[in-house]
């Protein structure tokens, strides 16, 4: 372990199994599937017979509550509910076994709170022994393509397993009413009601339960902060939502040696039993909160239902990667409707609507096909025509290579940079998201590897330009890009659905030969992060940066994690990892978006917080972005190149300059006295950045002797190009006074 790199911050870690031989890895893996396969059944008959006792009903409003909804402040969002360790893959699960059962084979009593800590615990059993069974699979691998590709259907299936979200509320709600809103007529005609309808009466039923459940914990908490254990008691008694009774009886039949902390959880766990009032769909309060009539609500509520006993027993292991309660996330009890987690519907609205859709006619599918293509296309447009004001911008760019025609999606030019942009709207199947070899190996072929290839094919077409190829240069002509003022170009790929943990997975691709050994694929977003990153980034340097950098991190590294799990490193690192590059070692970066995922959360639930920042040296920072605001030509060459050496200059970077001027100060004319500060980048980029310092008095030769210190950095470092940064001693006040860019021959 010691030989092992270390990452900055302790904010991930090295994958536990990492350290180990591959047949000693299987054995384990293999050993741990065989005994989660004999827990599964015991986990199960645990939970069934639980349901059988006490009141379902009670269970999974306590989990789902408690455990689901966290707390909101003037510091934002919670990042747990009340109850720890309860996710939300997991009380779906809850849901789906007690629809398994009919009304007259629940449980009638309430749970007690050991039972309901029980079930939390064979629930998190379950939900990973299932996981963990698959890896009895592993006996019948025997190749490393077979080894790959089971270790990409286990990456799906642990995806769909436990990530729900595929945007930020906001995000979702605003996309899906634009996305969806167009089909209103033909989806209405068939169900009689549209798609926004149904999107507008989810929101209203998610505002109304987090309004009760909100107002419900709070006059809770201000009974159990009471100090007094009798004012405690009678204000929790005059509460009838929590309970009926006499507190002076209750007070009676206390023992005398209790405390006022266990007074205070008996009493919560008394008023949780009425807690499944807050799962109740009043139909009538929700049509007049959305606007709607209140049939369109009942419509909309039935075809979202299922009904108790209406799962079969013998399907309850596809639970885990195919829940009925995805598209069906209401209970009908044939008296009331009742919504456990109003949440789930925005959660898996694509699938909801892909279920609706798929009972229209074959014209209209193909409506949708289209409508989603355009939207996709004009909403990566718009992101980055505001997030990169100045750049020139083109949308379905058609070109030709002889005989052959192609069309670039997006194609926006700024300063030297070109970026690539392929949206591609494909939906995932179901069948593609549990993991269904065949379809997997579909949608990677469509959503990766063709828009990888088409991007790629217009970058060496440009590349050719820039090397004096004729035919190349009159394509570009064309397209009215003069190839020798192009010193970057940035590929991209842009999804609807969340495809993230499959993109990042470019290793395991290659190694299942999905992915054609001289294609380098580029990174992979869906509209939604890629609308996080450009806002979160917000400035264009660092937003062109994250874009360039994404892929050679993808490809030169070991991270595991989704994309905003890269973007919450990114603002840690700028993708400066030194020794973390190459080293063969994987690296567990899930999490690193908590500071996004609190940001989001917050300003969703009504709470501005700081966007979390870009950490990079502040004198670099200044640099960046005099740069920037300068505009001048070569501007994202420098900027890139600035923040490819962010993370190594590190945080003494100003205090070793200022050293640096010192010196030069007092022997201003020295000849041998340094004046350069060389700062390289990480080992996946050809940059190396040289800082030199000059009095006013040599301003007339200083940017030959910034040159030669280049060309020695250069020499020194291996590297292809050198950006430097002069600064003068007496306008030390001021990030830079030249840059220029000095290329190795």
């Amino acid at each position: 372990m010691n030989d092992m790199p270390a990452l900055p911050g302790g904010e991930w870690t090295i994958h536990p199994f990492s350290s180990m031989e591959p047949e000693a890895l299987r054995a384990h893996l293999v050993a741990r599937g065989f005994e989660s396969q004999l827990q599964l059944p015991i986990l199960l008959d645990q939970v069934c017979a639980l349901l059988r006792t006490c009141y379902p009903m009670h269970l999974l409003a306590v989990i789902a509550i408690n455990g689901l909804q966290a707390p909101v402040s003037a510091q934002g969002v919670g990042s747990q509910g009340l109850i720890k360790g309860v996710t939300q893959p997991q009380v779906e699960l809850l849901q789906a076994l007690i629809l398994t059962l009919p009304t007259d084979r629940w449980g009638i009593r309430p749970a007690e709170p050991s039972e309901i800590q029980q079930l939390i615990e064979d629930l998190d059993a379950l939900t990973s022994a299932f996981y963990q069974e698959r890896y009895t699979t592993l006996t019948k691998v025997d190749t490393v393509e077979e080894r790959a590709m089971l270790l990409l259907q286990e990456r799906v299936r642990g995806h769909t397993q436990f990530v729900r979200n595929w945007g930020y509320h906001g995000a979702v709600l605003r996309i899906t009413r634009e996305l969806y809103g167009s089909m209103d007529d033909e989806i209405r005609a068939v169900y009689g009601f549209g798609a926004t309808d149904l999107i507008d009466i989810a929101k209203a039923v998610l505002v109304d339960f987090e309004q009760g459940s909100s107002a419900w914990m709070n006059r809770l908490f201000a009974v159990l902060r009471r100090e007094n254990m009798a004012d405690m008691v009678h204000a929790f008694f005059r509460e009838a939502d929590f309970v009926e009774g006499d507190p002076e009886d209750f007070l009676q039949h206390l023992p005398d040696n209790i405390s006022r902390e266990q007074v205070a959880m008996e009493l919560w766990s008394h008023a949780d039993r009425q807690l499944v009032k807050l799962m109740l769909v009043d139909p009538e309060r929700i049509a007049l909160a959305a606007g709607r009539d209140q049939c369109i609500v009942l419509r909309v509520l039935e075809k979202l239902s299922l009904t108790p006993g209406s799962l079969g027993a013998d399907t309850i292991t596809h639970f885990f990667m195919g829940n009925p309660v995805w598209s069906a996330p209401c209970i009908d009890t044939g008296v009331e409707y009742l919504l456990p987690m109003p949440q789930l519907i925005f959660s898996h609205i694509n699938g909801i609507m892909r279920v609706l859709l798929d009972g229209l006619t074959p014209a209209v599918k193909k409506k949708t096909s289209r409508t989603r293509a355009d939207y996709l296309e004009a909403q990566v447009s718009g992101l980055l025509s505001e997030a990169l004001p100045g750049a020139r911008l083109q949308t379905g760019v058609k070109w030709t290579v002889g005989a052959d025609r192609y069309e670039t999606d997006v194609l926006l030019i700024i300063d030297r940079t070109i970026v690539i942009v392929e949206a591609k709207s494909a939906a995932l199947s179901v069948s593609g998201l549990r993991g269904a070899p065949d379809r997997v190996k579909r949608h990677v072929q469509e959503l990766i590897v063709e828009p990888a290839l088409q991007s790629e094919r217009l970058a060496q077409v440009i590349d050719a330009a820039r090397q004096g190829d004729e035919g190349s240069q009159r394509i570009l002509s064309h397209l009215d890009i003069d190839a020798g003022a192009v010193s970057r170009v940035i590929r991209l790929s842009v999804t609807l659905d969340d495809f993230s943990i499959l993109a990042s997975c470019e290793s395991e691709l290659r190694e299942a030969g999905w992915v054609p050994a001289a294609l380098t694929l580029a990174p992979t977003l869906n509209l939604t992060d890629l609308g996080c990153v450009v806002d979160i980034l917000e400035e264009p340097a660092y937003i062109l940066h994250y874009l360039a950098t994404r892929g050679s991190i993808q490809r030169s590294t070991g991270l595991l994690g989704d994309e905003l799990d890269y973007l919450g490193f990114y603002l840690k690192t700028a993708f400066g990892m030194g020794d973390v590059a190459r080293s063969g070692t994987v690296f567990a970066i899930t999490g690193m978006s908590g500071p996004i995922d609190r940001y989001y959360t917050s300003r969703d639930a009504g709470v501005s917080l700081s966007k979390p920042p870009l950490q990079i040296p502040e004198l670099l920072r200044r640099m960046v972005l005099q740069s920037q605001c300068r505009g001048r030509l070569g501007w994202t060459t420098i900027c890139m190149a600035l923040l490819d050496v962010a993370y190594h200059a590190g945080e003494q970077f100003e205090d070793a300059l200022f050293s640096l001027a010192q010196a030069v100060a007092k022997s201003p004319d020295d000849s041998e006295q340094p004046r350069g500060l060389a700062v390289l980048s990480a080992a996946y980029s050809d940059i190396v950045v040289a800082f030199f310092v000059f009095p006013k008095s040599q301003n007339g030769t200083c940017r030959e002797d910034a040159l030669r210190f280049a060309e020695a950095a250069l020499t020194e470092s291996g590297k292809a190009r050198c950006v430097v940064v002069g600064r003068m001693l007496e306008r030390w006040h001021l990030p830079y006074e030249f840059t220029a860019v000095v290329v190795a021959d």
